[in-house]
Formats: C-alpha cells, sequence, structure tokens
C-alpha cells in the first residue's frame, strides 16, 4: 500500500503571502483614499457655501406639486463649519405632512457633487417612482431632474432619503421625514402635539466632517460611526413641553449603522 504525507507548508507559505500582499494593498488604497491631494476624496471645503437651515413644515394635498432639490451647504457643529448636504437646505430635510390615500409629484433636482435619487423609504408606490438606482431607475446625474409620483397608501411616519453613496450623502444630512396622516381620525390616540426627530451621527476629525473616498464604499454596511450625535441636526436639541400637554414624538433613525438608546431626563 502507497503511503501519502500531507505537507502543510505550502499552504502555511501561501496563507502568509497572501496576507502580506492584501495588507500592502490595502495600505496602498487607504494611503490613496486619505490623500486628499490626489483628488481621490470629497471635498470638505466649506467656501462660497450657504448655512444649512432650519427644517420647514410643508402640508400637501392630493395633487399638490412640490420641488425638492438636494444641495451643498455648511452647518456649525460643535463650533467647527463644515461641509454637509441638504433637502431644500436644511438638515434634516422639509418634514412634508400629507393626508392618506393621496398622491403627490415631487420634483427632484440635484445640485449637490455626487450621483443620486429619492427613495420613499416604507412607501408602497409604483415601482418606477422608488428610486433604487439600476433596480428602478438610473442615477440622477449632478445637475439632473428627476419628477416621482408618490403615492400615501398608509398613514404613519416614513422618510426619504437617497440610494446612492448613501454612506457619504446620507451620512452628511440627506434625509427628511413624511408624515401621513390618518383618514381615520380614530387611528392614532389624541395629543396636543406631534413631534417629529431624526437620530443621526456623524465622524468629526481635526474640525471637519472626516473624508469620504470618491472611488469605492469602504465602510461597513455602507457607513461608519460617529462621534457626535444628532437630533433634528443639532448636538443640543431641546423642546418645551407644558405641564399636562400630551406630545406624541416620531423617531427615526437615519444613521448608516448606530443603533441608539434614546431617553428623555427625568
Amino acid at each position: 500500500m502507497r503511503k501519502y504525507t500531507t505537507y502543510p507548508y505550502p499552504i502555511v507559505i501561501g496563507i502568509i503571502l497572501f496576507v502580506v500582499l492584501g495588507f500592502s494593498v490595502l495600505n496602498k488604497i487607504t494611503f490613496k483614499e486619505k490623500d486628499g491631494s490626489g483628488g481621490n476624496s470629497f471635498s470638505q471645503s466649506t467656501r462660497g457655501l450657504p448655512e444649512a437651515k432650519s427644517p420647514n413644515v410643508i402640508t400637501l394635498r392630493d395633487g399638490d406639486t412640490y420641488t425638492l432639490t438636494a444641495s451643498i451647504v455648511k452647518k456649525t457643529i460643535n463650533g467647527s463649519s463644515v461641509k454637509m448636504l441638504a433637502y431644500n437646505g436644511s438638515i434634516p430635510g422639509p418634514l412634508i405632512k400629507v393626508p392618506q390615500k393621496s398622491e403627490v409629484t415631487i420634483n427632484f433636482k440635484n445640485d449637490t457633487d455626487v450621483d443620486t435619487t429619492l427613495h420613499s423609504h416604507g412607501v408602497r408606490l409604483e415601482n418606477q417612482f422608488d428610486g433604487v438606482i439600476d433596480v428602478t431607475q438610473k442615477p440622477i446625474p449632478v445637475g439632473g431632474t428627476f419628477t416621482y409620483k408618490v403615492k400615501f397608501l398608509d398613514p404613519g411616519v416614513f422618510w426619504y432619503h437617497p440610494h446612492v453613496r448613501e454612506d457619504y450623502a446620507q451620512d452628511l444630512g440627506l434625509y427628511g421625514n413624511y408624515l401621513v396622516a390618518p383618514t381615520d381620525t380614530s387611528y392614532w390616540s389624541p395629543v396636543n402635539r406631534e413631534v417629529v426627530l431624526t437620530l443621526d451621527d456623524v465622524l468629526l476629525e481635526n474640525d471637519k466632517i472626516a473624508s469620504y473616498s470618491k472611488n469605492m464604499v469602504d465602510r461597513t454596511l455602507m457607513g461608519r460611526f460617529g462621534n457626535t450625535m444628532l437630533i433634528n441636526g443639532e448636538t443640543e436639541y431641546q423642546q418645551t413641553v407644558s405641564n399636562g400637554e400630551v406630545v406624541r414624538f416620531y423617531l427615526t433613525n437615519t444613521a448608516n449603522t448606530r443603533v441608539f438608546n434614546v431617553s428623555i431626563p427625568g
């Protein structure tokens, strides 16, 4: 009977070579991405950019048309002016309030520095208006436009955001809410007031939001953990409530990766 002997050495050598070569390639990629002078990262400059505004509340009715523009803004966070992206100049974008079973037209324009779409998250609508690239539509180029027909068949809180480079565009502020009022007035318990909140985080490094590669998504699950928390785009969000007032809060986690532990002190 012939005896066979296993030789682990070629396998071990192959693994070592793979790890060493892989590490070398990763170092080269990381170096290119962090070297902003090479043009491989999105600009962080705030020169000439308009200041981000507080979001407006927009009330639409069935058949209405609304213009929504994604653009580049600057925003002060922890005393530093940083470049961000906004819908209609605000972070978060406008709160769009609509009645259930209505349909509205959204004329969308891309004035950012990256291709984009408008995805109405959780909203049941026609497939061609879902905003998922290469599945329901082509990316909207910089300077391009697209008209969306959005049907709101269900009551509740939903949100809108891009479906292109979410790690960059959504992380920098492209998100906003829809609030769909139910046709059945007894659908929710009565309250004195409703407050919509977005929860997000951003990663600040050297008084700027950490750079993003233009060439690739390089973060797990298309996102990264931030070191600065934002509620409705603010680090020190406050809300005043009167004694005995009943307030309904709607919370949307717009962060790409983080899960939040939310509490109201007292």
